[in-house]
């Protein structure tokens, strides 16, 4: 399955990145799974459970990648090639792309990803409580 829009119908949370890979303009992350909400107009009213998805962010213009290691300020993180290990959130702000979450199990990180274009692909799986 291909999806390129409605980024705010998807939820990244719980998942794990797997790899960040960069190409000139390009960031391609992998993801252990992506869900797509039933209100997205490509799951056709049912949940559906992206897998080994990956994440493709086009023309990318610039990133952001900051570490809380106390609760005053953020600073910039010490390994921005992959600052997120699992993701809490994953959301879109008109060309902002943000994933915030944990690198290590007590420090909470945040990613922009400046750009306009995404394309995330993954093998499509019925979600079922079952799976969880």
């Amino acid at each position: 399955m291909e999806i390129s829009r409605n980024f705010n119908q998807l939820s990244f949370h719980d998942a794990s990145i797997g790899s960040v890979k960069r190409n000139i303009d390009r960031v391609q992350v992998s993801f252990d799974c992506v869900m797509v909400a039933p209100e997205h107009p490509d799951a056709c009213g049912k949940v559906i459970e992206l897998r080994n998805a990956t994440v493709t962010f086009l023309n990318v213009k610039s990133e952001r990648a900051l570490i809380w290691y106390d609760d005053q300020s953020p600073i910039v993180h010490p390994y921005p090639e992959a600052p997120v290990n699992e993701v809490m959130h994953g959301t879109r702000k008109e060309d902002c792309f943000h994933f915030d979450g944990f690198w290590q199990p007590d420090d909470w990180s945040e990613w922009y990803i400046y750009t306009d274009n995404f394309v995330v692909t993954g093998r499509s799986v019925a979600f079922t409580r079952a799976a969880i």
